[in-house]
């Protein structure tokens, strides 16, 4: 979950990010200014704020607004090894926009479609080549049916696809990993996962990633509790209200397919966040969204016993923390972090940053590879990888 916004984009940047339509760029530097301090007038000026947002499912035409422009993006290689996946820049291609803080982005390639979430539209939306995008799943992630602290982050975070095609939902609101059939989207289809661990609700599950076994990992901070009218994120101040909190710890877990247990993995960090697993599932790799600390640390997936594995080095203009990430074939992290997408290999070295127009929340690939799909606040965007030759 991205709870920071950062006003610093200035025309200037151009050569960093430069448009392929200058005056659309200048529209979208215009409209990051007013994003940092709308997103967070608007929540906490509104008045159905996040328990209202028990909306009824949603019809699948309703659209989101259509992409203006793409975008020429430089990406700063650190060392030689990235050249293999990155070229020098990359075309950012606007796949839809209008919403408030897209999240969660899951490929399902069985339907050739890209999933994502909106945590304070409180919806879940779908994007495809052939029918655009539309929204898939409202409510997505909070309906009231559990306490709840009334101002805080309530919508559906991470997404993800188990063994059998089913939609993993990590819901804030109802505080909880819901599954969903993609052959039956309904509330009536929603089912609980795991809601508890001791007996005792979880935080606001955040975002997930599934072992080769079926196994998922996921993590639990305390963003349902955020009290953004009271908060400040342009000075890194955070409110949170625990009057509803149950786990007295945000705990990053593991929950075993086979026999439904839940198994708490390591309660050592404050902000757990984006989490994936290394190719040989031997590590974890979980940021850390602390604004005043960006890093990103390493779990032993036998023992649990961690350490912070990657924290800098980072430019002065790299504004922005850890959030969502994924794992690239070649065994490197894609994270969004400080600057943009910053690809670290695992050896916790960076190899390469992607520089984008505003911060990124989160990010998936295609089956293949061939496309990183991140999600903004107020956008879904892609870009296209570097192919390797046969």
């Amino acid at each position: 979950m991205l709870c920071q916004v950062n006003c610093s984009f200035k025309l200037k940047d151009v050569a960093a990010c430069s448009g392929l339509f200058v005056p659309a760029l200048k529209n979208l530097a215009f409209k990051k200014c007013v994003l940092v301090a709308g997103i967070w007038t608007t929540i906490i000026t509104s008045p159905e704020v996040f328990s209202q947002q028990k909306e009824r499912l949603a019809p699948a035409v309703e659209k989101a607004e259509e992409p203006q422009a793409n975008f020429l993006c430089k990406i700063e290689i650190h060392d030689a090894a990235a050249k293999v996946f990155l070229d020098r820049s990359v075309g950012l291609e606007v796949l839809a926009e209008g919403f408030e803080i897209a999240e969660g982005p899951v490929w399902v390639n069985s339907r050739k479609m890209l999933l994502f979430s909106d945590v304070r539209g409180n919806k879940i939306h779908s994007w495809s080549v052939k029918n655009g995008s539309s929204v898939f799943l409202s409510p997505g992630g909070h309906t009231g049916s559990v306490p709840f602290f009334e101002g805080g982050v309530l919508g559906p975070n991470g997404l993800a696809l188990d063994s059998e095609g089913h939609l993993i939902i990590c819901q804030h609101g109802d505080r909880r990993l819901a599954r969903l059939s993609l052959d039956e989207v309904s509330q009536k289809s929603l089912a609980t996962l795991v809601d508890k661990f001791d007996g005792k609700r979880f935080n606001s599950p955040n975002d997930l990633t599934l072992a080769a076994n079926g196994d998922i990992y996921f993590t639990d901070p305390p963003y349902g509790f955020c009290d953004i009218a009271k908060s400040d994120p342009l000075k890194a101040e955070m409110i949170f209200v625990k009057d509803f909190q149950e786990t007295p710890f945000c705990g990053i877990y593991r929950y075993e397919v086979a026999t439904g247990k839940v198994n708490l993995v390591s309660d050592e960090m404050e902000f757990p966040n984006g989490i994936v697993l290394s190719p040989d599932q031997k590590w974890i790799y979980v940021a850390s969204s602390d604004m005043k600390d960006p890093k990103m640390w390493r779990f032993s997936a036998e023992d649990g016993t961690g350490k912070i594995f990657f924290d800098g080095p980072f430019a002065e203009s790299d504004a922005g923390w850890f959030d969502g990430m994924k794992m690239h074939k070649s065994g490197n992290i894609f994270a969004t972090g400080p600057g943009g997408v910053i690809v670290i290999s695992p050896e916790g070295k960076k190899l390469a940053t992607v520089k984008l127009p505003d911060p990124v929340t989160n990010c998936c690939f295609d089956e293949n590879q061939e496309y990183l799909y991140v999600t903004s606040f107020a956008y879904v965007a892609r870009f296209k990888m570097k192919q390797q030759r046969p």
